[in-house]
């Protein structure tokens, strides 16, 4: 390894060494030909010129390469100790509260400390017993215009991992040092510094991610909290609404929000369909309210369901924000019913088929990735009003089933459920004209069919009766089928025998059949 030859080098040697080592290494992750003593070494002895006033001018190359040698996560929780890692806390200006303006060696050290929590459980444990969350969120809350994006980006990862991964200092940040509001305000100012860059959105999607570490665990306790809870809220509106971010088209930034308002309690979301007034002219107009953050949801939820890459992880998000606002706000649902399931004009069509976003919802409805398939079918059902034949009819009773079964809703249970009975629709001239002929189980419109027992006498009837018994017995036997009935409590139970489907069935009674 290179690094070991340049332990005794002096002068510019040291510097050109760490040069070509850096650009040689500049996307290495591994450093198999290490072992544990050569590490120590190299980490020693940088520590060492690290903490030397003598070798000022190439702490900032230091700190580059611990940052290069920090991605490989072997031994680094026995090399980083208590004194090391107070170390990197004084190069990054995080040991003690500092003003700005910040150095590129500040900006070296945030990024190496990155690395470590991230790499390092033992770092994850000791950076909590440290001054730097305190430090950090002191930091957060005084920046002005001379802080450079990258002081901000890497502040925000170090404050996302350290509440991600040290579970208690989420609470630490919330309490003791009023991390959700001065992240607020920090989101708020940064939300007027928009114009169109780039740069500041990747910051603020960062200082959601630290944002949501904050919510995840929180619960509104008091009037300040709410307060607090819906100054966030709107500002998140202006995010989803603002002309700038639309011309950016950031999709992390819509998937940041749809994250945050999963986690934000269901009494704040008020400020998100703020009322129609003289100043606030809104084209998405719904019952005297602005629905145009909801419409920019919609709009990022279909974009998602376009995309088959990363399926799961940016559709799951975007559904269940959508799944608990429905739920926290009547107008919310209503309106978001519009978008997403319309009054049925298309009969002809499976649910499940076209490019519309009921049927590109509807084809996931049997996705094999059970949490997304749960959220989706609640999400329709929740637009549904929990109505089991209003989700049948949308949605075709066989995408439905899976979930009907989960809930007990099979055999046309019907739920309590708190909401108006008023249905709010009436059906569309095709629903009606069709409506006899739509089969429930396909949820579209088929062609009326000859009876396949139709011309057949009474003992052919049987006879085919006995043979699909049979083959249903044989099925079962072997383990391939397991036939169910509706049980009590509305949800599948198996049977024990092919002859128990006959039970609730209204047959003919046979005269041979006795007790």
């Amino acid at each position: 390894m290179e690094l070991i030859s340049t332990i005794d080098l002096e002068g510019e040697e040291i510097s050109k060494n760490y040069d070509k080592f850096c650009e040689k290494h500049a996307k290495t992750v591994k450093f198999e030909d290490l072992d544990h003593d050569s590490r120590e070494k190299i980490w020693s002895n940088l520590f060492t010129r690290l903490q030397s006033d003598i070798y000022s001018a190439i702490h900032v190359k230091c700190l580059q390469v611990l940052r290069i040698l920090s991605r490989d996560k072997k031994d680094l929780d026995i090399i980083i100790t208590d004194e090391r890692l107070n170390i990197i806390l004084l190069k990054a200006d995080l040991a003690a509260p500092v003003p700005p303006p910040y150095t590129e060696t500040t900006l070296e050290a945030v990024k190496l400390l990155c690395n470590l929590i991230y790499n390092s459980p033992s770092v994850q444990i000791q950076i909590a017993k440290t001054d730097c969350l305190k430090n950090l969120v002191t930091r957060i809350s005084n920046y002005d215009p001379t802080v450079t994006h990258n002081i901000m980006l890497f502040d925000m990862r170090i404050l996302f991992l350290i509440t991600a991964l040290n579970i208690p200092s989420r609470n630490i940040c919330k309490n003791e040092y009023n991390g959700d509001k001065l992240l607020i305000d920090c989101l708020n100012n940064l939300s007027d510094r928009l114009s169109s860059s780039k740069e500041i959105v990747e910051v603020i999607c960062e200082l959601l991610k630290a944002l949501y570490n904050i919510y995840i665990d929180a619960e509104e306790t008091t009037k300040e909290q709410s307060e607090t809870n819906k100054r966030l809220v709107k500002i998140l509106y202006r995010l989803l609404t603002s002309e700038d971010v639309k011309k950016l088209d950031s999709k992390e930034l819509q998937s940041g929000i749809a994250d945050l308002l999963i986690v934000i309690p269901y009494t704040s979301f008020d400020p998100l369909v703020p009322r129609i007034s003289p100043e606030n002219k809104s084209s998405e107009v719904f019952e005297d309210s602005d629905m145009s953050a909801i419409w920019e949801l919609v709009k990022y939820l279909d974009e998602c369901l376009n995309s088959r890459e990363n399926l799961v992880k940016n559709t799951l998000p975007a559904v269940s924000a959508l799944l608990k606002l429905a739920k926290s706000n009547r107008c919310i649902r209503k309106y978001a019913r519009l978008k997403v399931l319309p009054p049925l004009k298309d009969v002809m069509k499976r649910p499940e088929e076209g490019t519309t976003l009921r049927a590109k919802l509807c084809k996931l409805l049997t996705f094999p990735i059970v949490e997304l398939r749960v959220a989706i079918s609640e999400f329709l059902f929740v637009l549904c009003k929990k109505n089991v034949g209003r989700m049948i009819k949308y949605t075709g009773f066989g995408n439905a089933a899976g979930m009907l079964a989960n809930k007990g809703l099979l055999g046309g249970n019907q739920p309590e459920t708190n909401y108006s009975s008023e249905s709010g629709e009436s059906d569309t001239e095709e629903y009606t004209k069709y409506k006899e002929n739509i089969n429930p189980v396909t949820g579209c419109y088929e062609n009326p069919k000859p009876s396949p027992l139709e011309g057949m006498t009474e003992e052919q009837k049987e006879y085919e009766a006995m043979k699909l018994v049979n083959l249903v017995d044989k099925l079962s036997s072997d383990g391939i089928i397991k036939p169910c009935t509706v049980g009590e409590d509305g949800k599948p139970k198996p049977i024990e025998h092919v002859f128990e489907l006959q039970k609730g069935l209204n047959l003919p009674k046979n005269d041979s059949d006795e007790d």
